[in-house]
Order: structure tokens, then sequence, then C-alpha cells
């Protein structure tokens, strides 16, 4: 049996990062059940590039690494120089060929497989067109956002599509009633211990903070009510020495930090960029902030609950209320609202709320999201 995981890139984000755990859990699986006759491969449309990547698949040389579109990189390289008319759109026009002209040659890529999973969602649908094996695609984002995207209409040729929480499986079936009987829910995997041990090595701050964890790249994650929210908090508590701390980094790093100089609570908003090991700040913060428009399963949630740290998160759809046991495991607040996340950093601040409650509750929680557990599912699946 053979099986390609397809990923388009492997960047420093909760998705890639995921996708790494799995991976190896599957390794382990293949090990502890005498499969010897599963091989693995990872098919993406780039070269990886990142570091922390290119260091795990030189230790796991088992796992064969296959590129659809290997000057995908220089192409993407040359925006920085093109962003002007007409160049911007010769490169465009040059990209478009050069994968029209790859694909006439990608069937070889496919031609061991058995099963695919295009592991983020259904970003190979061209790619799998003339595939005859099983297919299956993970969705790491709500039904709005494949609507908004088109990513529903090539759904119909997967047999298999996975949500990860069972709000959106819901949704899923209410939406697409003709593809409800292939569509299932499998929750992210989270090592606690592991996570635990990566905390130990990572940077971490002495005194008062809050933080953030995500890639500085779109407005999903609505950093922008953050910010606000905890300039009203520094106000209104008299600015208080306290901290946010931002880490990641990405296209908008550059405006939010425009953004924050502007305010009062400048000198007290830490960017730290992006790096491999963020634990360490989530684990000494005073609560891990999520403040996304949108998610599928949050990671970061995931990993601030294993290392006993109070999770705040925006009641966007679908991960945070489904992970945090309804406002159980951790505090809810309405998306985009400034006011109310400014209050629950006052809350939190001043010692008004029981975190260590909401610490148990969650920390019980987690035996849903066991990698034993999540890659039982998975080799189910794929051996079905």
């Amino acid at each position: 049996m053979n099986v390609a995981f397809c990923i388009p890139d492997m960047i420093i984000g909760g998705v890639e990062s995921v996708f790494i755990r799995t991976l190896e859990e599957m390794l382990k699986k293949v090990s502890e059940s005498g499969k010897g006759d599963l091989k693995i491969c990872v098919i993406t449309h780039a070269k990886i590039k990142e570091p922390l990547y290119v260091d795990w698949f030189r230790g796991h040389p088992e796992i064969e690494l296959r590129v659809c579109y290997p000057l995908q990189n220089f192409f993407e390289g040359m925006i920085k120089y093109t962003n002007f008319f007409p160049v911007r759109q010769l490169r465009k026009i040059s990209f478009s060929l050069y994968k029209k002209i790859k694909q006439i040659n990608i069937r070889k890529n496919f031609e061991d497989i058995d099963v695919c999973i295009d592991y983020k969602n259904a970003s190979f649908f061209k790619e799998l067109a003339f595939f005859k094996g099983r297919k299956i695609t993970w969705i790491h984002g709500s039904v709005k956002y494949l609507t908004a995207c088109g990513i529903d209409k090539h759904l119909c040729g997967y047999d298999k599509i996975i949500g990860l929480t069972d709000a959106f499986v819901k949704d899923f079936k209410n939406t697409f009633p003709a593809l409800k009987d292939r569509v299932l829910r499998i929750y992210n995997p989270i090592d606690r211990a592991t996570i635990r041990k990566i905390a130990q090595r990572g940077n971490r701050l002495s005194g008062k903070f809050f933080c953030q964890v995500s890639r500085l790249e779109n407005f999903q994650k609505d950093l922008d009510t953050l910010i606000l929210a905890f300039n009203d908090f520094y106000l209104q508590n008299e600015k208080p020495n306290v901290r946010l701390v931002i880490v990641g980094g990405g296209p908008r790093e550059k405006k939010l930090k425009k953004m924050v100089a502007a305010l009062p609570c400048s000198g007290n908003v830490v960017f730290t960029g992006a790096i491999k090991n963020p634990l360490g700040y989530m684990e000494s913060a005073m609560g891990l902030i999520l403040s996304s428009k949108i998610e599928g399963l949050p990671t970061v949630l995931l990993e601030s609950m294993a290392v006993g740290t109070l999770c705040v998160a925006s009641d966007c759809q679908y991960g945070p209320r489904e992970i945090l046991m309804d406002g159980k495991a951790g505090i809810l607040f309405e998306v985009g609202n400034v006011k109310q996340l400014s209050g629950i950093m006052s809350d939190l601040y001043n010692n008004k709320i029981n975190t260590k409650k909401f610490i148990e509750n969650a920390t019980l929680s987690l035996d849903r999201f066991e990698p034993s557990l999540i890659n039982e599912q998975i080799w189910n699946l794929i051996w079905k």
C-alpha cells in the first residue's frame, strides 16, 4: 500500500505543525503494526525551504518527497521585483504556463499511489483530477470559506472529506446534503507530554503578559481587535506593567507595528517575529488570546491547554467553542468585540477570574485529542 500526503508548501503555521505530528504518528503506527508494506510519501507543489521542515524530512528518509513544480519558489520570489505593470502580468502568465506544462507530466508522481490524502483544503484538485485511487481531503476552515473560495465545486471528486470539528460536519451536511455520507470529523492530535517538554526549551518572559501566536498573514486572525483591546485595557488600568507579546511573522507585520506605534500602549507591545518554538512564551503567559474571525481547529489553543495556560478565544466558527467546551475550559468572547476582550484582560489582571478551574477543565478535556486515538481513525480510513 502506497499513501501520498499532499500539501502545497511547508511554512511555519498550525496546519503544517499538525501535519508533521500526523506523519510522526503514522510512522509509529507502521512500526508497531508490522505493516512494513505501507509506504508513505509527501507530495508538495513547491520545494520545501523552511529550515525546520527541511531538517525534519532529512531526519526521516523513509518518507519520500516529491515536488510538482520545482520552480514555484523562483516565480513566487520574483513578486517583489515585478510589482509593476506590465512585468507583473508577464510573471503571472509565465508562471501559469509553466504549471500547465508541468501538469502534463505530473501524473508520474501519482502512478504508484493507492491512496491520496489532500491535506489542505482540496488544494490538489487539479493534480488529482485523473487519479483513479481513493482520494481524501482535509478541510482546515469553515463551510463559508469553502464556498467563498470556490473549493466546494471540487469536493465531489473526493471519496472522503474530513472536517476538524463536529460543528463543521453538521454545517457541511446541511449545506451540501448530496455529500453528507462522505464527511466525517477527525480531530487534530495533541501530544501533551511532548508539548510540555518542548515548552521547557522555549523562550519565555518574566512579569505579566498576554500572548498571541499566529502567522501575521491576513485579516483572519483579527490582530487589530486584539491590539485595540489591549490598548483599552492598558488605559483603563492606568498603564500597568503588563505586556502583549505577539509571536509570529508574516506580510502584515510592518502594518501592525505601524498601528501599534500610534497607540499609547506601544511601549508594552512586543513583536517577537517568527520563532521555531513559541511554547515557552505560551506557558509563561497570563493567558493565550486567539482573536480570529474564522478558524478550523486552532492548534494554538490545544497547545496552550497542554502547557496549562488559560485560553481566551473569539467565539468564531468553528473550533474555539468546541475545544473550550462551550466556555467551561476557557473564556469565549464575541468576534471583533474590543470592549469585551478588554474587560476579560482587566478581570484576569485584577484576579477576578478563577483561572484554576478553567485550566483544570481544559486539562481533563484533552483526552479527545490523544494522538493514538486520532491516528487509529486515520489508519482505519486508509485501510478501509
